[in-house]
């Protein structure tokens, strides 16, 4: 029996090792940018709950966004730095990349390439909810990746620089109800 081998066309393995790096560069560039706003977030409710005046009334969880939820608490309208309107408006912007950080965190990377050479990053996350199985795929093009990590990049200055300023100044809270 003659068997046919298949026939395989490829790009030089340089150009898909150069986009694998670059996707490398990318997710860890995220990576970095939100491990530093996760730090300020928690510096900021340490300083919080150190404050003799609200003290009580912030918490310190485990998760980080158990930590976010627990910022967020403290800024709403009614909260102890219901006043921090900068401060919320920051928090609000970052956190519309939590989508983004747990795709980068949990979610299993493929690198492609289009016959240019640009690279498409196809990432799939399986996770459990409710005791079930729900798988996500997320797509992204080279071009989209740098939008998005300029964006991250403004998002987490603007976070870290508010709550730096809200820990420096030692906030004039209010009074917890």
């Amino acid at each position: 029996m003659n068997a046919i081998d298949p026939i395989h066309a490829s790009l030089p393995s340089e150009s898909f090792d150069a986009a694998r790096e670059a996707v490398t560069v990318w997710r860890g560039r995220c990576l970095d940018l939100f491990a530093r706003s996760e730090a300020a977030v928690t510096e900021t409710l340490l300083a919080l709950a150190a404050d003799d005046r609200l003290g009580a009334s912030i918490k310190l969880p485990h998760l980080v966004g158990q930590r976010y939820d627990a910022l967020a608490r403290a800024l709403r309208p009614g909260g102890p730095l219901a006043d921090e309107g900068r401060v919320a408006a920051a928090l609000e912007a970052f956190r519309q990349h939590d989508d983004l950080r747990t795709m980068i965190t949990h979610a299993v990377f493929t690198v492609t390439l289009d016959r240019h050479g640009h690279w498409y990053l196809i990432a799939r996350l399986l996770a459990l909810r409710s005791g079930r199985e729900c798988r996500r795929d997320f797509v992204l093009e080279e071009r989209e990746a740098a939008k998005i990590l300029s964006q991250l990049e403004k998002d987490c200055s603007c976070l870290r620089s508010t709550l730096g300023q809200l820990r420096k100044s030692g906030s004039r809270p209010k009074s917890p109800p």
